[in-house]
């Protein structure tokens, strides 16, 4: 008795590994069939499977995946369906996982959470985990399918579907290298998976390594022929390889289109490539493919709004914005989208948080990182702009343009040397022909304690011969030339940056007075001293030193050269106190006393000129407080023709609908009416002074 026992169990424990070898053996003798060309045999010896092992589940999913290799979706997704509906406990809970990634490659992904759910729910098996954890990166909740990944991993370290989806959650937030390594894995695990080999190559995109990419995409297209998805990743990496193969990458994303017409994916890669080459109504065309099937797919929707910004019509495109990101207000994609938005709309506190959500749910996303560094700068946050950008640079060395602002923004918290290295940096960098990188290390050469003068003129020039047109350039080698004491060259260099941009004549006059004030020409420079007040650069320094120099000269003497030193001395320590002075200015600019902030714009403007035009502008339409509007609206005005790039939207602040009650009785509401009055009254004189009339 025992001894029958025994053998029973014998038995009962072989047939498991039984079965396993039954429907591994049937699924390589199908694939062989394939490879032969004869899909409808690969289909019989899989039906045939099925109708020996009545009620396997394993056997039903292995003729689903044969039916949909050979292009029969419809049969596949019935034959899902009915091995759902045979199951139970664990085998259900499978087989839901399996319709989940069908439904992923066809069709909505909000249904596709749904039906993930219910399987994690009854049975949490790896599969199940893992079909959540997709399901959940398609709705844009990434840290959360990271989690459920995770937790696949651990129910099943051997299982390919867990790794998958974690290399596919670590791909949406941000983490290439991390989620190459999770798609290994899963291939490691099982080499024909083509879904993961399809991930890896999208990860080494993401990566910058094109070429590997380009090798995994068609590894996959080998290996399963009828994988729209391989197909559009294959003409994704080709693109990236090489920029001038569009030809070859749109015909490999399109085949994959025609393979799967109904996946959101295959339809955003198609777009993006139509968009590479400037095609934006074939573009637009995929993207709204892409809706129909999945009308919540974020990338697709974020992609249409993009358009709508290319084309110029930015207003529709904030309000298409707005609306992807309430409607997705997990997917940092569109939170980016949105914050960039903001930015060129200068609304930079909305910015800033639309980019601090992008930043969040895509913390490996050095784009994020860095416009969120860009937005803190315009709302005067010198130093968590700097912890942003060293994110972004982190994120992404490679990328100049980070390191170049990253840079400077060292520069400006006081950071000189270590500035002045990140920039030497870039500058070393092969092939680099941009100026900024040496037109924000002569800043910082020129605002170092003490100067240095000879390199910062040396930056300077390098930057104005890869472009002659650079007004910042120009601008800069003028004060670094007056700061050594070469006056000619210095009002020759402020010269060149007014012929560049009219919009400078106000800063380049103010230099140039200088110039003249210490070659002792001080007719010369009261003219020009007068010129920049004018245009709005008011500087009380050199008036006074200009009227005291003129006293001294009448009595005559040595005193003059005296007064010459002396101003010298005073120009510079008025240099070295300007950026405790911009802190002052910051901390105003962000008090919650309205007569702080006030004070703060006007300041500003009188401290930095046409440089406080972005910060005025946004005070102006921001602010909720009429006093500072109006002060912001009044300092625009000082700055006269420097004030240039504010005059639309002062004009929109002029026609601007009444916010206040025409039949106000309370004492609040009849002050707001005088209030607006004010405003309008303060905006157009600003106006008139701006334009010179």
């Amino acid at each position: 008795m025992k001894t029958t026992s025994l053998a029973l169990l014998t038995l009962l424990l072989a047939s498991p590994a039984m079965a396993d070898k039954k429907v591994d053996d049937a699924v390589a003798k199908a694939e062989d069939q394939i490879a032969k060309g004869k899909p409808d045999e690969a289909v019989k010896t899989l039906q045939k499977l099925v109708s020996q092992m009545p009620g396997s589940v394993e056997a039903q999913l292995a003729l689903s995946r044969i039916q949909e290799k050979t292009g029969d979706v419809d049969g596949a997704g019935a034959t899902l369906a009915t091995a759902v509906q045979s199951a139970s406990g664990p085998a259900r809970a499978d087989a839901l996982a399996a319709q989940v990634e069908f439904s992923l490659r066809y069709g909505n992904g909000k249904d596709a959470l749904a039906r993930a759910q219910e399987a994690a729910q009854g049975e949490a098996t790896p599969a199940a985990l893992a079909a959540l954890s997709l399901a959940q990166s398609r709705v844009n909740d990434y840290a959360t399918a990271l989690q459920t990944a995770d937790r696949a991993v651990q129910a099943g370290a051997t299982s390919a579907a867990a790794h998958e989806a974690r290399g596919t959650a670590l791909l949406g937030l941000g983490r290439a290298a991390d989620a190459s390594a999770a798609f290994r894995k899963a291939l490691e695990v099982d080499p024909k998976r083509t879904s993961a080999r399809v991930g890896l190559a999208s990860a080494l995109v993401a990566e910058n390594k094109a070429t590997e990419a380009v090798a995994e995409a068609r590894k996959a297209t080998e290996a399963d022929p009828k994988s729209g998805e391989a197909f559009a990743a294959l003409g994704s990496a080709l693109l990236a390889e090489n920029p001038n193969n569009w030809s070859g990458a749109i015909a490999e994303a399109q085949q994959g289109a025609f393979l799967n017409p109904k996946s959101p994916v295959i339809q955003t890669a198609v777009g993006r490539l139509f968009e590479a080459n400037n095609d934006l109504e074939q573009a637009a065309a995929a993207y709204k493919k892409a809706v129909d099937v999945d009308p919540g797919y974020a990338p697709a929707l974020v992609a249409l709004v993009k358009i709508q910004e290319r084309k110029g019509d930015l207003d529709a495109a904030l309000a298409g914005a707005k609306k992807v990101a309430t409607d997705a207000p997990q997917s940092g994609e569109a939170q980016l989208q949105l914050g960039r938005i903001l930015l060129r709309k200068n609304d930079f506190d909305g910015a800033a948080a639309a980019l601090g959500k992008a930043a969040q749910f895509s913390p490996g996303s050095a784009e994020a990182h860095a416009y969120l560094g860009t937005a803190y700068q315009y709302v005067r946050k010198t130093p968590e702009a700097m912890a942003e950008y060293k994110k972004a640079v982190d994120l992404a060395p490679s990328n100049l343009d980070y390191r170049t602002t990253y840079g400077l923004l060292l520069g400006l918290t006081g950071q000189y040397e270590q500035g002045a290295a990140e920039l030497k940096k870039v500058i070393a960098s092969p092939g680099y022909k941009d100026e900024a990188a040496y037109v924000n290390l002569g800043w910082i050469y020129r605002n170092m304690k003490p100067p240095q003068t000879q390199e910062a003129v040396a930056a300077y020039k390098k930057g104005l011969e890869i472009d002659p047109k650079s007004v910042q350039a120009a601008l800069g080698l003028g004060w670094a030339y007056s700061y050594s004491k070469s006056y000619d060259e210095a009002i020759s260099a402020f010269q060149k940056a007014i012929q560049i941009d009219p919009n400078t004549a106000a800063e380049a006059n103010n230099g140039i007075a200088w110039s003249f004030f210490f070659k002792k020409d001080v007719a010369q420079a009261k003219t020009y001293a007068e010129k920049a007040q004018g245009g709005g650069r008011s500087d009380a320094l050199l008036k006074a030193q200009i009227e005291r120099f003129e006293q001294l000269a009448a009595r005559g003497g040595a005193a003059t050269e005296e007064a010459l030193t002396e101003a010298e001395a005073e120009r510079e320590k008025e240099r070295q106190q300007q950026n405790a002075r911009v802190e002052a200015i910051n901390d105003g600019l962000k008090s919650k006393n309205p007569g702080a902030r006030a004070k703060a714009a006007q300041d500003l403007a009188a401290l930095q000129g046409g440089g406080a035009v972005p910060t005025l502008v946004y005070q102006l339409s921001q602010d909720p407080d009429w006093d500072v509007r109006i002060a912001a609206a009044k300092a625009l005005g000082s700055l006269g023709g420097a004030a240039r790039s504010a005059i639309p939207q002062l004009n929109q602040a002029l026609q601007a609908q009444s916010t206040v009650n025409p039949l106000a009785e309370s004492k609040e509401e009849l002050q707001g009416a005088m209030k607006e009055g004010d405003l309008k009254r303060a905006v157009r004189d600003a106006l008139q002074r701006i334009q010179g009339k």
